[in-house]
């Protein structure tokens, strides 16, 4: 974040120092500004108001809209009446001007009934409901005429203990504080080529806005700021890669022949995406320096197959290899695929997970170090303290955004060498996204899916079509298939009306197929139990398998051929095609089906989408177009934090100005070798993570 302190004569930059050093900051209040993330001045600085509320702008009585939140210059035009209804209290009145009039009520605030007159001119606030002359507003904000509050009052997000007032009122109190500098964070040369207004500025104005136009000119600079320091920073990484010391594979004859005999002996042909990435990645093993490179392709294009056969090469070229996976069921899939993909290579594959006995892992630890494990398989237990290789050559995470870049780092070795790494994800990205997300890592996208593979033919449906979703399911499991049904949530909630996990298992294991054998699978059972499901269900032994998002990736089943969602209007666009894709993995026909009551009109177009696409790249554009502010395959997922003030689904133009002006500061000073430049470096590392840049610098 931008710099900010005392001065020249206080060691400690204002920005670290504890709220608690604000006026009326408790330490009760301490820890509930904690759960907004904001434990020092700089954190409370740059939390960002989510909007605000406009007193500028008044809107006549007879234009106010249903639905519309609007201010509004009216006249009392009866005497407010205080009711009382048990221990509620309501106080009525009808406000009028000269285009109409509207009826205004506020719950439980007695007092207010001795401070509006009849007669009397007000300024209201609040959100507009009927129509015509049943209009009226609940419990509307209320000022003078004369009130010299802001136009545009600041809302910020709370959480429970938490007003506004207090919010505001911390916020004014650390920018009043004595000796408050706010330094710089971008080279003069791109604020002035790119208009933007200086750091001081714009964090001032974006907490106390006078006019539209300095929230606009505020916010533009800073997200403009996140985007530029976080695409020039990876930036940065991937260049500095040339200065690093990889494990320069020869890839010598009799390699490359083992490589080509191991691909002939899998029962299918590799499609052209799956050469095409393992050609790349041989391209990377030759460098002399770390490769990283992101494999992203669709669910079911063959992703594993790539990194088992990178892995192989490595191996045959003598380096071990390492694949890391976000769950210990993922992992053990992966060992049984790679082993399967493998099978006659006579490579030594290991399993490691928590779950490994201390014994089993000391046996297995000495023999990694020893060298005698070609490729080690495993969560994040592989990146333990006594984890230790002899000779590290290859690095594979897989789902890059269920770790963070701390870990993705220290994966990839602590000697002298640093070991080639692949990230695979499943989850497709518009390629603009994936060079901010991934702007450390080289590009490769698998679009092509294994031949013999038929699309999901994928469905609305209501719980009003409930019979002939079961006749569906009963028609599936009648031809020797298996079903998912996936639930947003483990068990019923009294706030929300969401079918859980545990409610439909009950319905469908006790009304509706008590013959069946069916299953429950949740993030809360203990491995071993979640471990028994999913091996009872790859058995067949299951034929339906009630279950949350836990399945959402790797599970591999082809004899599973049909998905119910509950609620899909809880999932995102892209956690919908994830889950979709534990389906049609074979070449049987598979079904899903979406069941939803929103009559949300963007919830619908969201779901109608994925009924008509079946390529992940499609539903990601698709997705980036339909989503507003919020986070789909959003930066925290991919390992890095999220933006406070950008958002990339809103802020193209201003994502390309950035990239634009990243491309421009590096031609002109590629090792960022100026002062002015260095601060770019200075201000990445404190705001993301100081072990993202080379060490050293």
């Amino acid at each position: 974040m931008s710099e900010l302190n005392y001065g020249e004569d206080t060691s400690d930059h204002l920005f670290r120092q504890s709220i608690t050093t604000l006026p009326r900051i408790s330490d009760k209040r301490k820890k509930l500004f904690a759960k907004l993330g904001v434990e020092t001045v700089g954190d409370l600085i740059w939390l960002m108001p989510r909007m605000y509320n406009d007193w500028s702008r008044r809107v006549p009585i007879g234009h106010l809209v249903e639905g519309d939140v609007a201010a509004f210059e009216a006249v009392i035009e009866n005497v407010p009446s205080l009711a009382r209804r048990g221990r509620l209290t309501y106080i009525r009145a009808r406000l009028g001007d000269d285009t109409g009039s509207i009826r205004a009520v506020w719950f439980n605030q007695p007092w207010l009934s001795d401070r509006l007159k009849r007669g009397e001119r007000y300024i209201f606030r609040g959100k507009i409901e009927g129509k015509g002359r049943t209009r009226s507003v609940n419990t509307p904000e209320i000022r003078t005429l004369n009130d010299e509050s802001p136009a545009f009052m600041p809302v910020y997000p709370l959480t429970a203990g938490l007003n506004q007032a207090t919010v505001r009122q911390a916020i004014s109190a650390a920018f009043a504080k004595r000796g408050l500098v706010i330094t710089e964070s971008l080279p003069a040369k791109i604020r002035t080529d790119y208009r933007l207004a200086t750091a001081d500025y714009a964090l001032r104005k974006i907490h106390a806005p006078e006019s539209e136009h300095d929230i606009n000119v505020a916010r533009r600079r800073l997200a403009f700021e996140e985007l530029f320091l976080l695409i020039a920073g990876l930036r940065y990484m991937k260049s500095g890669r040339s200065d690093e010391r990889g494990p320069a594979m020869e890839l010598t004859r009799p390699v490359l022949e083992r490589l080509k005999n191991q691909i002939a002996s899998l029962p299918y042909t590799l499609t052209s995406s799956q050469k095409e990435a393992i050609k790349s990645i041989l391209g990377d093993f030759r460098q002399p320096h770390p490769a990283n490179r992101l494999i992203q392709g669709d669910v079911g294009s063959g992703k594993t197959v790539v990194a088992a056969m990178a892995m192989a090469v490595a191996a045959w070229s003598g380096y071990q290899s390492v694949m890391m996976a976000p769950t210990t069921i993922l992992a053990s899939q992966h060992a049984e695929s790679i082993a399967a993909i493998l099978e006659g290579s006579e490579l030594k594959i290991a399993l490691l997970t928590g779950g490994v006995t201390a014994s089993r892992k000391r046996l297995l630890t000495d023999a990694l170090a020893e060298g005698e494990i070609d490729i080690l398989i495993g969560t994040h237990a592989v990146i333990e303290e006594g984890v230790r290789f002899k000779n590290l050559g290859c690095c594979v995470t897989d789902e890059q955004h269920r770790f963070g870049v701390r870990q993705r780092i220290r994966l990839s070795g602590d000697g002298d060498i640093i070991p080639h790494t692949l990230v695979m994800s499943a989850t497709p990205i518009p390629r603009t996204l994936a060079l901010i997300l991934y702007g450390d890592l080289d590009i490769t996208e698998m679009k092509d899916m294994p031949s013999g593979r038929q699309a999901v033919k994928t469905y609305t449906a209501a719980s009003r079509d409930r019979s002939r979703i079961d006749r569906l399911i009963e028609r599936e499991l009648n031809r020797g298939h298996q079903v998912f049904v996936v639930c947003p949530m483990i068990e019923e909630s009294p706030e929300l009306d969401i079918s859980s996990a545990e409610a439909v298992y009950d319905r469908l294991s006790r009304l509706i197929f008590p013959d069946r054998r069916i299953a429950l699978m949740h993030g809360k059972l203990k491995t071993k139990e979640k471990a028994d499901v999913m091996r009872d269900f790859d058995r067949g032994d299951i034929d339906i398998l009630v279950s949350t998002t836990v399945i959402e990736v790797g599970i591999d089943q082809p004899n599973a051929t049909l998905l119910i969602v509950e609620n899909a209007e809880r999932f995102g666009l892209s956690q919908l095609h994830q889950l979709r894709g534990r389906v049609g993995r074979s070449e049987i026909q598979s079904y899903c089906v979406l069941v939803s009551d929103s009559d949300d009109p963007l919830v619908r177009r969201r779901l109608t989408a994925l009924c008509k696409n079946s390529s992940g790249f499609a539903i990601a554009e698709e997705d980036l177009l339909l989503r507003g502010p919020g986070d789909v395959f959003g930066v925290h997922q991919h390992g890095l934090p999220d933006f406070r003030v950008a958002n990339l689904y809103e802020d193209g133009a201003l994502l390309k100005e950035a990239s634009h002006a990243v491309e421009q500061i590096f031609r002109d000073d590629p090792h960022l070798t100026n002062p002015e430049n260095r601060v770019v470096l200075t201000e990445f590392t404190t705001r993301y993570d100081d072990r993202l840049v080379r060490p050293g610098l």
